[in-house]
Order: structure tokens, then C-alpha cells, then sequence
């Protein structure tokens, strides 16, 4: 009867081990894809940054801006 219960036990935890292999692939997918789509927003966050300071200074220049 133990052997049994033990043998259950083993094939429900090969079973879910195999489904977090299966979730951790699926997770390496993704996270490749988000890091793709992140280096595409790199070169707007650099023309945002040189902007946004571009108009800070304007206020050393003149503080009418």
C-alpha cells in the first residue's frame, strides 16, 4: 500500500515538474521578446532625456522660459 502512495507521489511530481520546465521555456520566450521591444524604445528615451534637459536650461538662459 505505501509503495503505491510513493509511486503517486513520484509520477504527480514528475508531472509537475515537467509543467515548470514547460512555464520556464515559455518565460525565456517572453522575456527575450520584452527585451527586444525595450531596445527599440532606447533611442526615444535618449531623444526625451536630451529634450527634457534641453528645456531645463532654458531657464538658466532666460527665466521668461
Amino acid at each position: 500500500m505505501e509503495d503505491d502512495e510513493l509511486i503517486d507521489v513520484l509520477a504527480e511530481a514528475k508531472v509537475t515538474g515537467d509543467e515548470i520546465a514547460l512555464r520556464m521555456k515559455e518565460s525565456k520566450v517572453a522575456e527575450e521578446e520584452i527585451d527586444r521591444i525595450r531596445a527599440t524604445f532606447k533611442p526615444v528615451a535618449f531623444r526625451a532625456q536630451v529634450l527634457f534637459f534641453t528645456i531645463v536650461d532654458l531657464a538658466v538662459i532666460d527665466p521668461m522660459y
